[in-house]
């Protein structure tokens, strides 16, 4: 945040809270919206003076159709995440958000100032749908959400596991031309569509994780660098596109 500050660069400040499940008993949903309160009070708390920071993300993706598998469960989850954007308003200076699924937004997304959407068309689902498909489908998707919810979009999240090296005459899973690609797409829905106003690429470089099937190596390579910081063909290509 230092070097935020000194160089100008806007940051969306988020708390660490992931997964709100409204599935499990009364005692553990009560004990976890305590612990996501404090884990938002504390950020509140800590970055309240940082000039580089214009908006609070009170959660990451509170959860799907298995964490909210009734009427009542559903209700509980708006309810809670609106006492969570509450908290976050009533700092008054910042604008007041939270990062979800397209096909999960909740009712409270209403109360938000914008939407935040985590879309991994393409990765963890319509795998091998040609790009310019997945353009088609990404802009139908966020004009309904737009017209439903009458609220500027921001794409935090999007991206495809990459290796480095991997070079595909035709893009495909895990090669740089797919990740470039594919991050192509929304860049080219940002300029085309004046209510999306920011595409925020996951992710920067790639990371260290527990090993599964979709995990190469037990690396995250949805980074446009390396571990090592060497760039992907996706680095280069957001350099142009995003060149002042």
């Amino acid at each position: 945040l230092d070097l935020a500050d000194e160089h100008g660069l806007l940051v969306v400040s988020e708390s660490p809270c992931v997964g709100l499940s409204f599935a499990d008993a009364p005692a553990i949903v009560q004990q976890r919206q305590a612990q996501a309160t404090r884990a938002l009070a504390e950020l509140l708390a800590r970055d309240c003076c940082r000039t580089c920071v214009v908006a609070w993300s009170v959660c990451n993706e509170p959860g799907g159709p298995q964490s909210v598998p009734t009427a009542e469960a559903k209700r509980q989850q708006t309810e809670a995440l609106l006492e969570l954007v509450a908290l976050a308003r009533a700092e008054g200076t910042r604008l007041v958000t939270f990062a979800n699924i397209p096909e999960h937004c909740d009712e409270a997304n209403r109360a938000c100032d914008f939407l935040s959407l985590n879309e991994y068309v393409g990765w963890y689902y319509d795998v091998g749908k040609p790009l310019a498909e997945i353009g088609r489908q990404l802009e139908a998707k966020f004009v309904a959400l737009h017209a439903d919810f009458r609220k500027p979009i921001m794409v935090s999240e999007c991206g495809a596991d990459t290796l480095p090296g991997c070079h595909m005459m035709a893009p495909g899973l895990w090669s740089e031309e797919f990740q470039a690609g594919l991050l192509e797409v929304y860049t080219e829905l940002e300029r085309k569509l004046p209510f999306v106003f920011g595409v925020h690429v996951w992710n920067l470089a790639d990371f260290r994780t527990p090993q599964m099937h979709l995990r190469a190596a037990g690396l995250n390579h949805k980074g446009v660098f390396t571990r090592l910081r060497e760039p992907k063909l996706a680095a280069h290509m957001l350099r142009r596109a995003w060149r002042p």
